[in-house]
Parts: structure tokens; sequence; C-alpha cells
């Protein structure tokens, strides 16, 4: 529940405000009320400028209960308005003059004003004269309220309530301001105001177009589905020109490298490409590349080279790429995935050699990583027949001596890469 306190001259009243009720408890010895008739005046005022009423009498106090529409415009909205929307509101609230010889009488505070979407004001709380607060308003009353409601619709710098406790003498920053303050009548006052719309509403008509709302809501719907078309329109063109089009370039640049024999240019280019979504024929002279420049003999060399073609396992050519970029972990998940233990144990001598000149690697940990490699070695050598001068891959020595190692594993990881993923 929200509260909105009104203080006004003979007025202090404090709406308690929940959705669509107010309500406004008033003691009884704050009113001159003699006969509980009279409070019907207040649930008869006119409808078409005072929202309905509902008044309980209890032992010592009147409430006052209000329904207003939440359709209804408050303050912090028609602030919001056009300056053409902001005077026709203002003429419109200048209407409410009429009850100024009535018995009714009310007060034009933001907070007690509400409007509905044609402009027209309700007024919320009223009192009647002499009997219910505030007990009377004469022209003057009026005319100073309106100077002040006109100022603070139209200000960022004044509120309604430092105006009405007498800034609106000093309000005469803008040349609407120093009008509104100089006008001595409330009936130059109104013709001010009607002429100040009836010129801001031809400029609007010159320059704008005013579309009906069905009309609007329409077009604004529309322009979101338009908009909202672009962007998935737009998604795979960029797409596209950011990371489609670079990608095949560098497939293409590696492709010509390859038919130049340029084996290190093949390498360059893929760097940075995660292999195991190359496509099929970039594996292949990928993998190439790799074989081309690994510290293998010439026979060795030549024999796996011979095996390898377009249609050679996925799994294969992701082998020699891993173990060409120094990623022994993944060739060897690829070597025991194809379940050849010729890769496997080629695999493990090459783990050795990284191990062996690994720096990260203290030296128990060194020394203990070996070792489980070595006796993972000697498993499958003793498992195949193979002594330790038989290569695993069909040629010569397997564990070259400490220098040769080094130069080799020194060699695979230059051409390390990080995009790549075991399957």
């Amino acid at each position: 529940m929200n509260v909105t306190t009104i203080e006004m001259k003979d007025l202090s009243i404090d709406f308690s405000i929940k959705e669509n009720d107010w309500e406004v408890r008033l003691a009884k010895s704050q009113t001159r009320i003699k006969d509980s008739r009279q409070i019907r005046l207040l649930t008869n005022a006119p409808e078409e400028s005072f929202v309905p009423v509902e008044v309980n009498m209890e032992q010592d106090a009147f409430t006052f209960s209000f329904f207003v529409d939440s359709n209804k415009l408050q303050w912090e909205q028609i602030r919001k308005l056009h300056r053409h929307e902001k005077l026709r509101l203002l003429g419109n609230l200048s209407q409410l003059k009429k009850y100024i010889d009535s018995r009714l009488s009310f007060v034009l505070h933001p907070a007690n004003i509400v409007f509905d979407h044609s402009l027209r004001p309700y007024v919320i709380y009223r009192g009647m004269r002499d009997s219910i607060p505030p007990f009377d308003l004469d022209e003057e009353e009026f005319l100073k309220q309106l100077k002040c409601f006109s100022i603070a619709i139209m200000s960022s710098k004044y509120s309604f309530d430092d105006l009405y406790k007498g800034e609106w003498i000093n309000a005469k920053e803008t040349e609407f301001q120093k009008q509104i303050v100089s006008k001595d009548t409330l009936e130059e006052l109104i013709q001010y105001i009607n002429e100040s719309y009836h010129k801001e509403q031809e400029k609007v008509d010159r320059t704008e177009k005013l579309l009906p709302i069905k009309q609007y809501n329409l077009f604004r719907r529309l322009s979101m589905i338009f908009i909202v078309i672009s962007i998935l329109l737009a998604v795979p063109l960029i797409y596209i020109g950011l990371v489609n089009l670079p990608y095949q370039e560098n497939l293409l640049d590696a492709h010509e490298e390859h038919l130049a024999s340029d084996h290190n240019e093949v390498i360059s280019t893929l760097r940075n490409e995660d292999a195991a979504d190359l496509p099929q024929a970039s594996k292949y002279i990928l993998a190439l590349a790799y074989l081309a420049i690994e510290p293998l003999s010439d026979n060795d060399r030549q024999v796996i080279t011979n095996n390898i073609s377009l249609s050679t396992d996925d799994n294969y050519l992701l082998y020699w790429i891993y173990n060409g970029r120094g990623k022994f972990d993944a060739a060897m998940n690829k070597a025991k995935y194809l379940d050849d233990p010729q890769l496997v144990m080629y695999g493990l001598i090459k783990q050795i050699e990284k191990a062996k000149n690994n720096p990260n690697l203290s030296g128990s940990e060194r020394d203990e990583r070996l070792k489980e490699l070595r006796r993972e070695l000697e498993e499958y050598r003793e498992e195949y027949n193979l002594n330790e001068d038989e290569n695993p891959l069909g040629r010569e020595a397997v564990e070259p001596d400490d220098d040769a190692n080094e130069d080799s594993t020194n060699g695979n990881t230059n051409n390390q890469d990080a995009s790549d993923d075991t399957p």
C-alpha cells in the first residue's frame, strides 16, 4: 500500500492507495459537518469531473473511499506527454472553473487529479464549502493553483508543492513561465493557455503526422518484426563474412602449399584450426605435412606415406596430426582406439622423449613418469615379441639417446597447436 500526502492551505490529507482503491480518513474534528445528509453532496458530484466516492461514518471519523480507474493517467504519465498535449490538458483542466461557485471545493494538486485518454480531468478528493476541507475555493486560489500546475507540468526543475509554497513568483526561466506568472486574472491565463495550444498544434500539424493508436501499434509491431528478421538474416551473413570465409581461404591456401610441397607452410596455415573439424582432404595433406618433418628414416616415412590416402581412416590421420603437434596424449588415444600396437608403442616412445625433456616436472615426477611409460612400453614389446632394438614401426632402434630425444621432441613440440580435442 502506498501513501500520498497533500498539504495545501487548510487541507491536509493522506491517500492510502492499493491498486484502484484510494482511501482518505478524516477526523470529524477536522470538519464542520452538522448533518450527515450533507455527505450526499460529495457522493452525487458530477461523474464528468469527479471519480466515484463512498463515505462511511464512524464514531469519530469519516472514511472516503474512491475508485480510480487504472486506465486513468496520473501525474508521472502526463509529464511524458508532448508539449501540445500538455497544453490541451491544461486547457481542459481550466474548465473545472465552473465549480468555483458551487458548494463543492477541491484542489488542483497533481496527486488529486487524473485524466482519461482524451485528457479530460477528474478530481479525486473533494470537500464541501464551509463543511469539509478545503472549506472554500475562490477564483484567486484557483488561479494560483492552475499557474503552479501549468509551470510544474512543463518544467523538470520545479515541483508543484514548491511552486505553491511561493516559488511560482520566481519561475521566469522560459517565455512560457514568464507569461503564466504575469497573468493577473483567470480569464487571461486561460486565454494564453488556449492560444499557446493552438499555435503548438499548428506547428505539429505542419511537421508531424499523428497516427491513430491502432495504426501506430500495427506499425510498431511490424517494425519489431522487421528488426527481428533483419537480425536473423544478419547472423548467417556475419558468420560467413567473419568465420566461414577466412576458414575456407585457409583451406585453399593450405592445398596450394601442399601442391608446392611446402610442408612447413601447410602446417603454419592450419595451425589454429581444430584438426578434428577439418575436411578429409585437409586432414590428409596436414598429416602428410607432419610426416614429412617427423624424425623417421626415409624407408619408414615412405612406407607410412604409401599407406595414407584420401580414404584413410580419420583417426589414423589425426594420430599423425596430433603427434606432429606434440599432442601425444591425444595421439595415444587415437592409437588405442585404432587398436594398432605399432602406433601405441611409437606414441609411448614419443611420450618418453617428452617426459625426459619436460622442464615442468621435478626429478621425482620425471622418474615416476618415465618408469610408468617404460613399463607400459615393455608390456607391449613382450606381447608382440619385439626386443629393445626393434623399431615398432618396423625399422631401426626405438629409443634414441637423450640428445637425439631432445632434438626430436623439440622438433615436434615446436609445431604444437592448442586447438585439438580427443574424440
